[in-house]
């Protein structure tokens, strides 16, 4: 069971956007759950799907201690109801000092005002 007990104000999805940099590079998991979907789907660089914030917990902490973001430019952002949208760009991760470029698409939701990641996709961009 998750621990997550922290609660996220993210108005914006610029707010949910800095917040979930905020918390992957501090690496404070509660945080970052907070910013999920209880039941949320995370397909990232493994080839497990990811079910849930355990899940995603789980496959957040087992990252690299050097791995950060240095740059997550706000995506494109496409309004499929005024509560539900899905974003679409780049990120820029480094494992120390060794870029790992990224396209990231989320599937948002908001609910009670804030908007919380549903659906996140994550993998590796080559030639970049």
């Amino acid at each position: 069971m998750s621990t997550t007990s922290v609660s996220a104000n993210t108005p914006t999805i610029e707010s949910l956007l800095e917040q979930w940099i905020a918390a992957f590079n501090s690496r404070d998991l509660d945080a970052h759950m907070a910013l999920y979907e209880k039941d949320a789907v995370l397909f990232g660089s493994v080839d497990e799907l990811q079910i849930g914030r355990d899940r995603i917990r789980t496959y957040f902490s087992g990252r690299g201690p050097d791995v950060r973001v240095v740059a997550y430019p706000l995506p494109r952002v496409a309004m499929i109801t005024p509560d539900v949208a899905s974003t679409a760009g780049h990120v820029e991760f480094v494992d120390g000092d060794a870029p790992m470029p990224y396209r990231m698409t989320w599937l948002l939701v908001r609910s009670g005002g804030n908007w919380r990641i549903a659906q996140h996709h994550g993998s590796p961009r080559t030639g970049a």
